[in-house]
């Protein structure tokens, strides 16, 4: 699967995906600091779902309207590292069988699957 790890996304988070065979573009290393506009501009254009913790993905695509190939947002904002990597582990799968034209959100005891409106 081809992501775009946004940069607040752990590194450890990233180094697992690029374990398991995932080509993952971590904004941390490739332009920290850019707009999440310019980041979801070039997710849509390689086709990479975006891995987020943060919900201005979202607003762009259903507020702005803005084409997405998918979005996973973790809301896991009170676990450690080692635990988020623990619960990917547990629901990845899903999120492999519904990558694109998804919004995915991943808390501590669900996992919810949307789709994603279709661009105008």
């Amino acid at each position: 699967m081809r992501i775009l790890a946004d940069e607040k996304v752990a590194r450890d988070v990233v180094d697992w995906l690029r374990t398991g065979g995932h080509d993952v573009l971590f904004a941390a290393e490739a332009r920290a600091g850019a707009p999440d506009i310019d980041w979801a501009v070039r997710a849509e254009r390689e086709q990479r779902v975006i891995l987020t913790s943060d919900k201005d993905f979202g607003e762009l695509v259903f507020r702005d309207g803005l084409a997405s190939h998918g979005i996973v947002l973790l809301r896991l904002d009170d676990l450690t590292v080692s635990e988020i990597l623990a619960r990917l582990r547990t629901v990845w799968s899903v999120v492999e069988a519904n990558p694109a034209g998804q919004f995915i959100v991943i808390t501590e005891s669900k996992i919810r699957v949307r789709s994603l409106p279709l661009a105008p």
